[in-house]
């Protein structure tokens, strides 16, 4: 079996090619250049080079792959790029199509319209699907403010006290992973919500990250134009600011991402990472200078 792993270089598709190739999956994981292929070539895992939006270059790589991993940046573009994907698959005749999705709610925002142009496709297209949707991510929201953490011991957001069934992005791989090694027909149609042990709120996330780091961490809430204003400060490009940062704060805030499933034991067969040991595992990244 031979599955193909877009954004093989990202956050979840280096986790998936990892978590396959451990299985002795043979993998190609995709990237968009040449130096990126080579570097994420080892074991069973063969980098290759394509790009989601320049459709041809999807054709070959699909002919080879039996089952797809569909991930792609967070953008207005996710839609155009993701269904290029389905559409080389469909005539490709691929057996599984694995795409991440999300668990918190967000209410047809323009993220969620782009994703949801995506289930449309797939749900035409007549291949098995799969969607794994992650709960909001540990690594997202706290590596992050890593800065902020060794510097100040402060975390910042505009969550309220909204509460969040937080999940540990490996956690997310390994279940995409289980899904793409099992048989197609024991998750097609699914929307597997893959969630954290329980549902935290920042403060209680400060809280966590403060017992695992043995110093105190304090949660700062803002409201989210002083937080907008802030990551504008430190840089961050204003255009991208509302579908990769402040949208998921605002549905974070109005209790859409408290969701928490037992998902992930169901599938992996072993309990969630809690917050407090994910903290314990990545404190190196949140040490004091």
């Amino acid at each position: 079996m031979t599955i193909l792993v877009t954004g093989a270089t990202g956050m979840f598709g280096s986790r998936v090619c990892e978590h396959l190739s451990r299985g002795g999956v043979d993998v190609l994981a995709m990237t968009r250049s040449e130096e990126s292929a080579d570097r994420v070539t080892r074991g069973s895992v063969e980098g290759v080079v394509g790009d989601m939006d320049r459709p041809e270059t999807l054709v070959p790589l699909v002919d080879r792959a039996e089952r797809i991993f569909l991930v792609s940046p967070m953008s207005p573009s996710i839609a155009a790029r993701e269904q290029a994907v389905i559409a080389a698959a469909t005539k490709a005749d691929v057996r599984h199509v694995v795409k991440l999705y999300g668990a918190v709610v967000h209410d047809g925002d323009p993220l969620d319209e782009q994703h949801q142009a995506v289930i449309s496709a797939l749900r035409e297209c007549g291949l098995p699907w799969t969607l794994v949707s992650p709960q909001t991510v540990m690594e997202t929201n706290l590596i992050g403010q890593a800065e902020q953490i060794r510097a100040e011991g402060r975390m910042y957001g505009s969550a309220g006290d909204g509460r969040l069934g937080i999940v540990a992005a490996d956690d997310c791989a390994r279940a995409a992973a289980v899904v793409l090694s099992s048989d197609v027909a024991d998750y097609t149609g699914r929307n597997l919500k893959i969630t954290g042990p329980e549902a935290l709120t920042f403060t209680d996330i400060a809280a966590c990250m403060s017992r695992a780091l043995g110093r105190q961490i304090e949660y700062i809430d803002m409201s989210e134009s002083e937080f907008a204003e802030g990551l504008i400060a430190a840089g961050y490009p204003e255009a991208d600011l509302d579908m990769q940062i402040l949208c998921h704060f605002r549905q974070m805030r109005n209790g859409n991402a408290e969701l928490v499933t037992d998902t992930f034991r169901e599938v992996v067969g072993e309990d969630p990472t809690s917050m407090e040991a994910w903290g314990i595992a990545n404190a190196s990244l949140f040490e004091a200078e």
